[in-house]
């Protein structure tokens, strides 16, 4: 005297398929007793093609690259030449409302942003190298050192290449005296710093 009912529901979501069967079983007494199992099949999925270029590109072509990628950024926060004198006194009203927008100046932060990630590409582009070079250091030393010790754009700018090579070997003099104050300092967290 029991009675079955089976009931299955085939509902497709994205590329997957979800089978739910539910049984609802009926006893003497009177009760309700439900079985769910779910049966979940995968189609295949499709990943689009990615070209990989074995060729790094220097700090000067990223930058460039950037520029090219985001020149929408750099219209929209180009606010140089308004004013013209060509026939009279010309104002041109797109760089005017790019200065006084916001998206000028989120445009203008941003373009300021990139100019700061390339500074900091020129100087690892010259400190990796050499402290590879000059440096008897290895795995989380050599980046502590490297993050610890690592030089302002002057550092390119000023200095030539005995006094860069004299900057490392003082560097590694003074972190080889205090290696684990610094290791600890390094590792504690900016926000509690």
């Amino acid at each position: 005297m029991y009675s079955t009912k089976v009931f299955v529901i085939l509902s497709f979501y994205f590329s997957n398929v979800f089978v739910v069967s539910r049984h609802y079983s009926h006893t003497r007494n009177g009760k309700w007793v439900i079985y769910d199992t779910t049966y979940r099949t995968k189609d295949t999925i499709r990943l689009n093609s990615v070209i990989v270029n074995k060729d790094r590109l220097n700090a000067k072509q990223r930058y460039e690259q950037k520029k090219e990628d985001y020149r929408l950024i750099y219209f929209w926060g180009d606010t140089k030449d308004m004013l013209g004198f060509s026939n009279g006194l010309s104002l041109n009203l797109n760089k005017l409302y790019n200065k006084f927008s916001k998206k000028g100046r989120d445009s203008r932060r941003l373009q300021r942003v990139f100019e700061k990630e390339y500074i900091q590409d020129l100087v690892l582009e010259k400190w990796l190298p050499l402290t590879k070079e000059y440096t008897n250091l290895e795995n989380d030393s050599l980046a502590v050192f490297r993050s610890y010790y690592q030089p302002q754009i002057s550092w390119i700018n000023d200095c030539d290449d005995y006094e860069r090579i004299a900057y490392i070997v003082n560097c590694l003099k003074n972190y080889k005296d205090s290696a684990t104050y610094i290791h600890f300092i390094m590792a504690i967290p900016d926000s509690l710093k």
